[in-house]
């Protein structure tokens, strides 16, 4: 596998597949579909601030139509799907070109198959870490996303240190992530369990988990394990001994 980090305006990428002009490819999308939501944004700022489902009418950029229909199925405003539409997006053309196995992360938010088990490391915050054994033969495609109160950036109600939510895309997995991350109280077993039901009953999500004060609750196809590690001592001691490039592609 080679790898691949970079930044794209506010978006921060982890690229990754067998081959470089796989890698290039998704990432060349991944810039054509940033470029084309600009102006929409500019245009309709209520996108970038709503709390709840929007409609908009007339034709829409892929990466908006797929935010504003996945944002409806968790009950939160589309800007919470964007990022994993755009991962989305991405991933479609990586294996359209023949990728086997491909991933690509857009600031947490995962699109990925993967024709192997794979691990992916969940960082808290606290202590403990944890991460989730993926048997991606019987998944296929998947979106992954993380939501959390304390070591992210995006605006959350809730108090989870971790809310990782695995669905048939990352841009349901990125809006349901949202709503469950906004449903739990600090150290509340019940409201913990209560958000991994209301993820699991979202048509299209496989898998959730909840981490709260050292407390964990987890539902669905998906296989919590700790870590001893930090995820980024992991990432760097075995993804990142592989091959790793830093260009930008023509465009």
């Amino acid at each position: 596998m080679f790898y691949l980090r970079t930044t794209y305006k506010e978006a921060d990428l982890l690229i990754a597949s067998e081959s470089i002009s796989t890698i290039n490819i998704g990432l060349s999308r991944f810039i054509e579909e940033r470029n084309s939501i600009q102006s929409f944004l500019d245009k309709n700022p209520e996108f970038i601030y709503a709390l709840e489902p929007l409609d908009f009418k007339g034709e829409l950029p892929l990466a908006i139509s797929l935010s504003v229909e996945s944002s409806k199925k968790a009950g939160v405003g589309p800007m919470a799907s964007l990022p994993g539409a755009l991962a989305d997006l991405a991933l479609e053309s990586m294996l359209r070109s023949g990728a086997e196995n491909a991933i690509v992360e857009n600031g947490g938010e995962i699109s990925m198959k993967m024709n192997r088990k794979t691990i992916v490391g969940v960082y808290t915050g606290r202590i403990f870490n944890f991460g989730l054994i993926l048997d991606n033969s019987s998944y296929g495609k998947i979106g992954i996303s993380t939501s959390s109160s304390r070591v992210s950036h995006a605006l959350s109600f809730g108090d989870a240190d971790a809310v990782v939510v695995i669905a048939e895309n990352a841009a349901l997995a990125d809006a349901v992530s949202t709503r469950v991350g906004n449903a739990v109280k600090s150290g509340c077993s019940q409201s913990m369990e209560e958000a991994v039901k209301l993820a699991c009953s979202i048509n299209g999500v496989k898998g959730c988990v909840v981490y709260s004060n050292d407390l964990i609750s987890f539902g669905g196809n998906v296989k919590p394990i700790m870590l001893k590690s930090s995820p980024h001592e992991i990432l760097k001691n075995t993804m990142l001994k592989g091959p790793v490039y830093n260009f930008l592609p023509q465009v």
